[in-house]
């Protein structure tokens, strides 16, 4: 991948040297797939916007899998729920060269899942109003309970965060029911055969998969299931970053 601003090239050049190389074996061609926080950014410092944008600098990825949908991803549109697209990814994709691929299932088949998923909610609202309150609350706890056990970047992306995580969609397929479990399975499937598939067409490139913090570690898996060698330590590697405080005005100027 090559940065075509200057500034972009002296911010990535400045994290570089900052930031621990991965093993030379996989360095070249590795994967990275990390979590974003989404909403959550604007609450942890240990991993805000400018670490986001820190660490895709200094990973310089020659393929970027993302995600959004293709329309969002082309137009790049505004993402409700992921506010970092806007945020951070669409102004690094104005100025990097990197391929850039979408996760999520788009146009119909996006409408036919989304609407699956809100149905059954909405007949859980029906038929148990206290337990869509309590996966509610069980969600926003969650949240809570991550903030306070956040205290460096490398804890975003680790097995306790995934965890964590995992425990609100279990309780969402307990109580929500069947109709949630296919309709999240359907969309998992597509995210995750998409960043194979990636992965599968991009042999020696270095690459790097956003997904959530709730995501993470399921694509993750999706990836050492036909590439086990080129996967990198997420934990590790971003909990290695030491981004430059002023990383964000060089961008910015």
């Amino acid at each position: 991948m090559r940065i075509a601003s200057f500034h972009f090239l002296f911010a990535a050049l400045l994290l570089a040297a900052a930031t621990p190389r991965a093993d030379a074996a996989t360095a070249d061609d590795g994967v990275l797939v990390i979590g974003a926080l989404h909403d959550l950014h604007d609450s942890e410092p240990a991993f805000g916007y400018d670490q986001l944008r820190a660490a895709i600098l200094a990973f310089a990825p020659d393929v970027l899998v993302i995600e959004v949908r293709p329309d969002e991803l082309a137009e790049r549109k505004a993402t409700p729920g992921r506010p970092e697209y806007p945020a951070v990814v669409w102004p690094l994709l104005a100025h990097m060269e990197v391929e850039s691929i979408a996760m999520e299932p788009g146009g119909e088949m996006f409408e036919t899942i989304a609407g699956e998923a809100g149905a059954a909610f909405a007949a859980l609202k029906q038929r148990d109003p206290d337990g869509a309150a309590a996966l509610s609350r069980l969600d926003s706890d969650i949240e809570q309970i991550l903030l306070r056990y956040w205290q460096n970047a490398g804890q975003v992306q680790d097995a306790t965060t995934a965890s964590l995580a995992g425990s609100v969609q279990a309780a969402q397929f307990v109580l929500v029911g069947p109709a949630f479990v296919a309709a999240q399975s359907r969309w998992d499937k597509h995210m995750a055969d998409q960043t194979r598939q990636a992965v599968r067409n991009n042999p020696g490139k270095k690459m790097m998969v956003i997904g959530s913090y709730r995501n993470r570690a399921m694509l993750e898996t999706a990836v050492r299931e036909i590439a086990p060698r080129r996967v990198l330590d997420a934990s590790d590697w971003i909990g290695r970053l030491n981004p430059a405080k002023t990383v964000g005005d060089q961008i910015g100027k």
